[in-house]
């Protein structure tokens, strides 16, 4: 029997309401309730006089935007190889690794950093290489940052008018001249939302951070170890007052990034 019209205009919108918005209320908004909700005037005083926190804070801003700048950078040039060179060797094995680093456990990602900068292959700079120090904080921040500036710049990339690139290229530009000329000049807004998403991730990263950065108090310790331990101390209300604080730095960023795309829409 066939179904009117109105019959199968009815079902899919109440099928939507019936199961998304109370899933969504449920399994998204409800734990960020409950976290508030345990958010205590006494775990606040005492994380807020605590000096090993403002240090794990101002080591998680800093690397996170030394990551992001990174990233960005490296973003760039994969954004020249995606628009002149797709068919090259090294396109398409930058294009599937840049994916990699999403798809792998970090603590995957921490030990594979951890071999590769560690004692074994740069114990010439130090006892431990580069590991447990601020900079294998970035480096960790790094590599599961970047793939979100890879692809939010090529997308970037693929929304730039091409005829604009072939008129400079018979103009006399090579192809790194018209990038930097043409193509970088029109994706500001492609350049900043790989940096904010990058940074947004670096700021959230623990795995590869403790695995191949540490967990030092007052040396590596970034805001997500450091609420980590405060779980494992049993300093409740401090770790729930650390991470309401991640949080609203999340809110923050995401906040700024959604600000900024509807002033370009």
């Amino acid at each position: 029997m066939n179904k009117s019209p109105a019959q199968t205009k009815f079902m899919p919108k109440n099928l939507i309401s019936w199961f998304f918005l109370p899933l969504f209320l449920l399994l998204v908004v409800f734990p960020l309730i409950a976290l508030a909700w345990n958010l205590k005037p006494d775990g606040i005083v005492k994380t807020l006089k605590d000096w090993v926190f403002w240090h794990s804070f101002g080591n998680t801003i800093l690397a996170a935007f030394a990551a992001s700048v990174m990233g960005t950078i490296l973003a760039v040039g994969f954004g020249y190889y995606h628009l002149f060179h797709r068919n090259t060797i090294t396109y398409k094995l930058a294009n599937l690794m840049n994916d990699l680093p999403i798809a792998i456990p970090h603590t995957v990602a921490g030990l594979a950093l951890l071999l590769a900068f560690g004692r074994k292959t740069c114990g010439f700079i130090s006892n431990t290489g580069l590991a447990f120090t601020l900079f294998a904080v970035v480096l960790a921040m790094f590599f599961v940052s970047y793939p979100l500036s890879a692809r939010t710049i090529a997308s970037g990339v693929d929304g730039t008018d091409r005829e604009m690139v072939d008129v400079a290229r018979t103009l006399g530009d090579n192809p790194v001249q018209a990038y930097f000329r043409i193509v970088l000049p029109l994706m500001g807004e492609a350049l900043f939302s790989g940096f904010v998403l990058a940074f947004s991730r670096a700021l959230s990263e623990f795995a590869a951070v403790v695995m191949f950065g540490g967990n030092l108090p007052g040396s590596t310790q970034v805001l997500a170890s450091y609420v980590f331990t405060k779980v494992e101390e049993g300093e409740l209300e401090m770790a729930v007052t650390a991470s309401v604080i991640c949080i609203l730095l999340s809110l923050i960023i995401v906040a700024l990034l959604s600000f900024r795309r509807r002033k370009y829409a």
